[in-house]
């Protein structure tokens, strides 16, 4: 939800805590800093700096949290791309996810003894941090927690650490079995024969990684492994690989092909396309493709398969097809019109979201609910077509889709969820039927041209009144 604050002056004193008025507070957690100074000593008595609590203060180049803190909550700190320093006390236990992402600045922290966990993507992007220490008292390490982090130098952890171990240039689980990081800056690197997983975003933003040997024995590739190594040319997947997370290889811009053996027992190559043995999911694609023919037989378009496939223009999807996944599509901004088939009952979340190119698109009679974004920041969508099957639209389906002009809603459909047609902004005419019970809050925000049209004395009617928008009875 949007605060809106009146800043208030941060009574700050050198070597002192800053005066409680400089934040807002829930409790003991501090959700809110509201101060300008640019080095802050957090006072005594909080338990947890909440989510996005100093996220993009620009000014800020130092923080100083205090004893008596347990959690630094999601995203806290991201975007303040200034902070170089950061003191953190004993009583810490957990970093959440994002609380540092793209810290720009930071070149070092002192991650304290009693710290339990790092949560996913908690550092990623400081491209200044040379060195991080993993104390023994860590337990788990989230995905990509050090993401895109190429100044990073080996010797993360001490070596008779209790949970993990390192080769230098990777880390892994004690046993061995699970590679979780890789170092930003490596260009080559052979993965330990002892490794069977491949973890969620072990390798991403790796961007100097030209070449990987994967061995015989490794059966899992997790979702995002490789994501956004773009000058990788070439990976062998060997035949003891049995799972490929979504969106493994996405955005592996040198990428030309797929090497896998034509005997692999899971999986094969069609074209542009990886499929699951059986040809009846297509699991990725090739970033740097043009055009992709999905073969006939499959009935499924796993998720993440065509994400970031910038260059991507056209698709041909096979009548068969039932399920097109989550992030399916997202951010093929060539992509110009697509043919949904009639098969097709289940589009998941953000299935087409940011396809900047779309035109046009119909929706097949099966599908009950248009998942959350499936159509977000498509800005060139001028016309849709909601099938009368549809019973849900859950939030954010066509937010930002700022070409959109007019939209039916059809009968059957009970609740309008949040921000569903935020910033349409040259939507003008939306007809909404008489069984609505429930329009949620901001599903219309920065429309400023829209007349809604719906029977009289109906809920949309309402609605439109308590909202200022014009209403007209249909």
């Amino acid at each position: 939800m949007n605060r809106f604050l009146i800043p208030l002056i941060c009574l700050f004193i050198p070597l002192a805590s800053c005066s409680r008025n400089s934040f807002e507070w829930e409790g003991t957690t501090i959700t809110k800093y509201l101060g300008k100074e640019t080095d802050v000593v957090i006072p005594d008595g909080a338990t947890e700096i909440g989510e996005f609590a100093f996220a993009e203060c620009d000014s800020l180049t130092s923080v100083t949290i205090p004893q008596g803190v347990k959690t630094i909550g999601i995203c806290a700190f991201a975007g303040c791309e200034s902070l170089t320093s950061v003191t953190i006390p004993q009583s810490v236990t957990t970093i959440k996810h994002g609380a540092f992402v793209g810290c720009g600045s930071l070149t070092a922290v002192p991650l304290p003894e009693g710290l339990t966990e790092i949560e996913a993507v908690a550092f990623a992007d400081c491209k200044s941090l040379t060195s991080i220490n993993i104390p023994n008292s860590i337990q788990k390490i989230g995905r990509g927690a050090f993401t895109s982090c190429p100044a990073l130098k080996p010797g993360l952890i001490p070596s008779d650490h209790p949970s993990f171990k390192t080769d230098g240039v990777g880390l892994l689980t004690k046993d061995g079995k699970k590679i979780i990081i890789c170092l930003s800056s490596v260009e080559e690197y052979q993965i330990p024969e002892c490794v069977e997983i491949i973890g969620e975003s072990a390798f991403e933003g790796c961007a100097s990684l030209k070449s990987i040997v994967i061995p015989e024995g490794v059966t899992e590739i997790q979702e995002r492994a490789f994501e956004n190594c773009r000058a990788l040319a070439s990976v062998a997947i060997p035949d003891s690989v049995k799972e490929i997370g979504a969106g493994a290889f996405t955005y592996c811009k040198a990428l030309q092909q797929w090497d896998l053996s034509p005997d692999h027992p899971f999986f094969k190559s069609v074209g542009a396309g990886l499929l699951t043995k059986d040809g009846k999911k297509i699991i990725a694609c090739l970033t740097t493709a043009e055009e992709c023919r999905i073969p006939e037989g499959v009935t499924e378009i796993g998720s993440a398969t065509f994400f970031g496939c910038g260059s991507l223009k056209s698709v041909e999807i096979p009548e068969g097809v039932t399920v097109i996944g989550k992030e399916a599509f997202c951010c093929c901004d060539s992509l110009t019109s697509i043919v949904i088939p009639q098969a097709v009952t289940k589009i998941g979340d953000d299935a087409f979201s940011i396809c900047s190119s779309l035109t046009t698109v119909t929706i097949p009679e099966g599908v009950t609910v248009i998942e959350n974004g499936t159509f977000s920041d498509c800005s060139s969508l001028k016309t849709v077509e909601i099938p009368e099957s549809v019973r849900a639209i859950k939030e954010f389906a066509f937010s930002g889709c700022g070409s959109l002009t007019s939209v039916t809603i059809p009968e059957g459909v009970t609740t309008i969820e949040n921000f569903v047609f935020s910033h349409c902004t040259s939507l003008k005419t939306v007809f909404l039927p008489e069984s609505l019970t429930e329009i949620r809050d901001h599903a219309f925000d920065e429309c400023p041209n829209l007349t809604i049209h719906a029977p009289k004395g109906s809920k949309a009617e309402e609605y439109a009144k308590e909202n200022n928008i014009p209403f007209q009875a249909k």
